[in-house]
């Protein structure tokens, strides 16, 4: 039974065909508790439950929100949710802590195509490539996160030394403020921030040359390894669901703006402007495999592991 399991829940994280869901439809529809932040990060569960993706799916899906991925984590350590969003980072951290948390679906990317965060400097600031961040102040969203380690892999792939810059950590609200403040020389910054900060005047450095990666994950839908071997048939059934919410998002930014604002609160305006990322439709090891790498490289977690080892039931 374990190993049937694993092939199928492998097989679907790979993108293969799931036959299964032509069953799995015509069944009672099953409640799932998922946590989620008032993000874009979290917009396949909007789209999803707005759109009847997951009614299709024979999925009733309980919505709660957080402040944060940790709490998050914790809620779906306990049992209290049976999936959450959580941020790659903090997965990593957790399987090097011996934690049993795995990615059941792929989130949001960032990809050179289309990224999903970059450097904010005011308008004036003399800052205009990597190594002008030497001996900076930089502004993050937590320490030692994936903000803080794709900018240090950005600039020392492009001539500069991150172990002259200076991270403190901001919260996202505060960080277009500081800015302006002349308290942080820079800032790491997603959207809707991103657009905030533009909108007044600051400058946005796109860590395109040298990323860390031409594409990787930033966050998908975790849950424990008990709770996807009690539950096989409700994850075949999230995971093909938000395979398909992924296809949709990505071709569909108009469609989808007026509900992203509808869980969000941000102006529907505002998300016009957005650099709005892309979904993986997908899991692909070679998504999580440089975060992972890189985490390893700056100190986040050591040794490192190969990516197989938080996608699903890999082992």
């Amino acid at each position: 039974m374990v190993l049937r399991f694993a092939a199928i829940v492998f097989a679907l994280l790979l993108g293969s065909p799931a036959p299964a869901m032509a069953q799995s439809t015509a069944k009672a529809p099953v409640t799932i508790h998922v946590g989620a932040l008032p993000s874009e990060v979290a917009g396949e569960l909007f789209y999803g439950v707005d759109m009847g993706f997951f009614k299709k799916a024979g999925l009733d899906v309980d919505i709660q929100f957080f402040n944060n991925g940790g709490a998050i984590a914790a809620a779906v350590a306990s049992g209290a949710l049976d999936l959450g969003l959580s941020d790659l980072m903090s997965v990593i951290n957790a399987h090097a802590h011996g934690l049993p948390f795995a990615y059941a679906a792929p989130g949001l990317l960032s990809t050179l195509k289309a990224p999903t965060f970059g450097l904010l400097v005011p308008a004036n600031s003399p800052i205009q490539q990597a190594k002008d961040f030497n001996g900076k102040t930089v502004a993050v969203s937590g320490l030692r996160n994936i903000a803080q380690i794709s900018a240090s892999a950005w600039i020392d792939a492009n001539g500069g030394d991150s172990k002259t810059v200076h991270f403190v950590e901001v919260p996202f609200p505060a960080l277009v403020p500081a800015l302006a403040a002349g308290t942080i020389d820079t800032a790491v910054a997603n959207e809707p921030w991103m657009t905030l900060a533009t909108d007044k005047g600051d400058r946005l450095i796109f860590m395109e040359k040298g990323a860390l990666a031409p594409a990787f994950l930033l966050s998908g839908w975790v849950t424990t390894r008990d709770w996807m071997q009690k539950n096989p048939d409700t994850l075949v059934r999230f995971v093909t669901a938000i395979r398909e919410i992924a296809a949709w998002a990505n071709k569909n930014p108009e469609a989808s703006a007026p509900i992203l604002a509808k869980y969000t609160k941000i102006d529907v305006a505002v998300i016009a402007r957005m650099h709005r990322g892309q979904f993986a439709e997908r899991f692909d090891p070679g998504y999580v495999q440089p975060v992972i790498d890189a985490a390893a490289k700056y100190g986040v977690v050591a040794p490192g592991f190969p990516a197989a080892a938080i996608i699903g039931d890999s082992k």
